[in-house]
């Protein structure tokens, strides 16, 4: 494999749907995704195996130290937002690059509703006793959290404006109503 191969291929993994042909010449099929987030989204894939490696270090060395009941809040908190910022990221990806909609939104709820409060609380709670490198790292996850909401809520607001046009302009160019080509129920 030549490496122009192996970077079209890594590329393809990064950012999927890149490779394939769009006819851009109708109107209404070009994708029109947001570069700052896709540019935080990436940043945050490169650097968040960095963060989980030294979000374990200090466990490994500061785990002791905890009363039981820490043990089990800082285990329970690390734990899910680990989860949540692998679903998270994979969401921002398919949301922004195809231009979905409810992706994105699943992504801006799961940073605004869980990952913004539990990274807070991993960042800001005294008892947790975050050494100065632990607490430059998590800043720079928070930090990345943070401008991804403000990028992904004007994703959304530019995305549902653009699909909102494309529906009216399907709808005054084709006979067939809008609910009646799109009905869940069809009998």
């Amino acid at each position: 494999m030549d490496w122009k191969e192996t970077v079209t291929s890594v590329s393809d993994k990064v950012f999927p749907g890149l490779s394939r042909k769009v006819d851009n010449l109708v109107y209404g099929n070009e994708v029109m995704s947001n570069l700052p987030l896709q540019m935080s989204l990436y940043f945050n894939v490169i650097f968040a195996p960095f963060w989980l490696t030294i979000l374990i270090l200090y466990l490994k060395h500061t785990f002791a130290c905890f009363s039981e009941i820490y043990k089990f809040i800082i285990i329970t908190i690390i734990t899910t937002i680990v989860l949540i910022e692998l679903l998270r990221l994979y969401l921002g990806y398919k949301g922004n690059l195809e231009d979905k909609i409810p992706e994105l939104v699943g992504f801006w709820m799961l940073s605004l509703l869980l990952q913004l409060p539990l990274q807070g609380l991993l960042l800001f709670n005294p008892n947790f006793k975050l050494h100065v490198f632990e607490v430059i790292v998590q800043s720079i996850m928070f930090l990345m959290l943070c401008i991804q909401l403000i990028f992904s809520y004007r994703a959304l607001k530019f995305t549902a404006a653009q699909q909102a046009t494309y529906f009216r302009i399907m709808k005054l160019k084709s006979d067939v109503s809008i609910q009646e080509r799109y009905r869940v129920n069809k009998k």
